[in-house]
């Protein structure tokens, strides 16, 4: 998977995570972990935690082309949404927003939830 492709999906989660108002400790370790894991440095990271609040995740992965990016990226947005134990409402609006962009279905989504739920 290439950069730009990892740092958007570290930019999408960055912004789902603080949709609902709050940041919890288990959704901030969720993302450092996700950084960690596609190795992005502290300029990177600075650039996935700048964020406009207006941005919308759905048009931020517009450019995302690899098959590979957009399944990873619906996974790391369930994941990280849920690292809290709870789906609020504007984190599963949020999510069916990027679903939609990524022509994924309820039925695609909801075993991921379920599962990152359990």
């Amino acid at each position: 998977m290439e950069l730009k492709d990892k740092i958007e999906i570290c930019k999408v989660v960055a912004q789902a995570i603080m949709v609902d108002g709050m940041l919890t400790d288990a959704e901030r370790d969720a993302l450092d972990r996700l950084m960690d894991r596609y190795g992005l440095d502290a300029e990177q990271r600075k650039d996935v935690k700048r964020r406009n609040i207006e941005d919308d995740p759905a048009q931020m992965i517009e450019d995302m082309e690899a098959v590979d990016s957009k399944n990873e990226l619906i996974v790391e947005l369930v994941m990280a949404l849920a690292a809290d134990g709870a789906l609020a409402p504007s984190e599963r609006g949020l999510l069916d927003s990027v679903a939609r962009a990524l022509s994924l279905t309820d039925e695609d989504v909801e075993p991921l939830i379920k599962a990152a739920l359990a």
